[in-house]
């Protein structure tokens, strides 16, 4: 560690699971520690700028995941040979869970060295490169892999993946960079052929990524999937693997391997400033499922894809939340679908295409390898449109209303309004006409009721809520409550 400034004590995290045995501060500093339920503080006088080595040695037996990834711990299984087949995800719970550390996301350590003890004929993977296996032998015939991760690394993506695993060795060459990456799959040695079929398409992933975001951040480390004993997870380098080699039948791909894959650049390489800001990681991640559709199927497609995220938004809570709480529960799914769909509206607000395809790889290329907030991505949009975008942010981030379009057409007029919004929210909607001939137009809505001649023969107007987050709502009242506005 390298001191920021001068202090008297510091503080690592260790669930109280874990028993620490000690504690030294290397080259002869005199210290001490003393615990306060999960958090460990170690005292010792430290000066700014100098640098400092802690060894600490723990033991214990960490808590079971329940739900992995989402409520999760270490996972012991079996596969289906019944043989063990063991793994660690703590996303939520944090990697304090298994191992002392500085259990935060925004202060991440700048290389890791992991060191896996594990019997024959068992292979343990973990981030990174392979730097060698040393045989140990002994009573348990063990074995010792070494693993290197050379890039900084959020410490929930430290994992590691124990089974009768079999290298699956690929190369992808980046039609951007054009530079090799090394794909060092682990799977089940029974599964060997499936993964090897199914793995393929992965590089057709990195390529769309790279060309929608930027390079592939981790080239020194390579890539891998590892099959593992739960669904899927995002861990550095390391994508946790487990949806049984099933396809989407209607749109040909794996959502684990998409939808993980895309994590590399959204949570990984760009890490939420606090847990708070976790639709940063999920909802990017989630969304480019649907830019991938609509890559492959057309924009109707990726439309369809997004219609069918929305019926699970709840908004139970704001999609930003509160920072330094470590909030992070996956019953929370409105990180998920309904950051896909704020981003989906951002499209639309920007007005261009190209603009947000651009404001997409800025925040990329700004903030790749470090830490990032909701409100840089606003600097960014604004930056790039010229536009003050406050509005939208109050609105879709840090309220969990979505806008009502109040409407109600009636005698060739249309009434209509905003309801449930923050302040003025001057997002325009398209309309569709229903008539004589099938027409469109675009409205403005605000807060008070405003009232439109349609064009003669307009039998029906139905509100486009495709490209926009909110919900069109069939007001009769409308009409009467517009005629004492106006009286007022």
């Amino acid at each position: 560690l390298t001191a920021l400034t001068d202090f008297d004590t510091i503080q690592v995290d260790l669930a109280e699971t874990m028993k620490m045995n000690t504690i030294t501060v290397l080259d002869n500093i005199k210290s001490t520690y003393y615990r306060k339920g999960e958090a460990i503080f170690i005292v010792f006088h430290g000066e700014k700028g100098k640098k400092y080595s802690v060894y600490m040695n723990a033991e214990g037996e960490p808590v079971e995941a329940h739900k992995p990834p989402w409520d999760g711990g270490f996972v012991r299984k079996q596969d289906d040979l019944k043989n063990p087949w063991w793994g660690v995800a703590c996303e939520t719970e944090g990697a304090s869970l298994w191992f002392p550390c500085k259990d935060v996301v925004n202060d991440e350590p700048d290389s890791v060295d992991m060191y896996y003890k594990v019997p024959e004929p068992y292979v343990a993977v973990g981030n990174g490169n392979l730097i060698g296996k040393k045989v140990l032998g002994g009573c348990c015939n063990l074995d010792e892999y070494h693993w290197h991760v050379s890039y900084p690394i959020n410490l929930y993506d430290v994992t590691f993946y124990i089974g009768k695993l079999k290298l699956l060795h690929d190369i992808y060459v980046s039609p951007v960079t054009h530079d090799t990456l090394q794909l060092n799959h682990y799977v089940l040695e029974q599964h060997y052929d499936k993964a090897k079929k199914e793995f393929e398409q992965l590089k057709d992933y990195l390529a769309f990524y790279e060309q929608t975001f930027g390079p592939y951040p981790w080239y020194r480390d390579g890539f891998k999937l590892v099959e593992s004993p739960y669904e899927g997870m995002e861990h550095q380098t390391a994508i946790a693997y487990g949806n049984g080699f099933k396809s989407d039948p209607n749109y040909g791909f794996d959502y684990i391997i998409l939808h993980e894959t895309a994590h590399e650049w959204w949570g990984n390489a760009v890490t939420a400033e606090d847990l708070g800001d976790g639709w940063i990681h999920e909802g990017f991640a989630t969304y480019t499922e649907a830019l991938w559709v609509e890559h492959k199927f057309g924009h109707q497609a990726y439309i369809n894809y997004l219609l069918n995220y929305r019926i699970l938004i709840i908004n139970r809570r704001a999609v930003s939340h509160p920072y330094g709480l470590r909030y992070f529960d996956y019953h929370d799914e409105d990180i998920y679908m309904k950051g896909a769909w704020i981003l989906h509206s951002l499209r639309y607000a920007t007005g261009s295409d190209s603009v947000f395809s651009d404001v997409l790889k800025t925040y990329f290329k700004t903030y790749e390898y470090r830490n990032a907030t909701t409100t840089d991505l606003q600097k960014i949009v604004e930056d790039k449109t010229g536009k003050d975008f406050t509005w939208f942010f109050d609105q879709y981030l840090y309220n969990r209303f979505v806008p009502e379009l109040e409407e109600y057409f009636e005698n060739g007029k249309l009434y209509f309004r905003w309801v449930k919004t923050v302040g003025d929210f001057p997002m325009p909607v398209k309309i569709e006409l229903t008539g004589s001939k099938t027409d469109e137009i675009t409205i403005h809505p605000a807060s008070s009721i405003q009232c439109i001649d349609l064009p003669s023969g307009t039998t029906a107007v139905s509100p486009n809520d495709d490209v926009v987050l909110f919900k069109p709502v069939e007001t009769k009242n409308l009409p009467k409550l517009f005629k004492k506005q106006n009286q007022k």
